[in-house]
């Protein structure tokens, strides 16, 4: 494994129990999923960065499957969550 693979798998645990965390803290629930979000975003980045590289290795694509697989159920439980979610990004 090289650079961009563990730094997509870093940000990849990072963000994905921050975006947990917050559906167990109601108090800071749109704090933590807005970082988890934008974390696994950054580990996803970093992931397709490992791809075109040509990084040995299946743990380049931990981070995108984490990001699609949490957005689907995000998705799934509460659909209008996303729309808040990228409009508090977008600001």
């Amino acid at each position: 494994m090289k650079s961009l693979s563990n730094w997509s798998i870093v940000f990849a645990v990072i963000g994905t129990l921050s975006f947990c965390c917050s559906l167990a803290l109601p108090k800071a629930s749109e704090l933590l999923m807005i970082s988890g979000f934008g974390v696994l975003l950054i580990g996803m980045l970093c992931s397709f960065g490992a791809m075109h590289k040509n990084e040995k290795g299946k743990s380049k694509f931990l981070a995108v499957a984490a990001f699609f697989l949490l957005s689907f159920i995000l998705v799934w439980n509460e659909p209008l969550q996303i729309v808040r979610l990228l409009t508090w990004m977008k600001n």
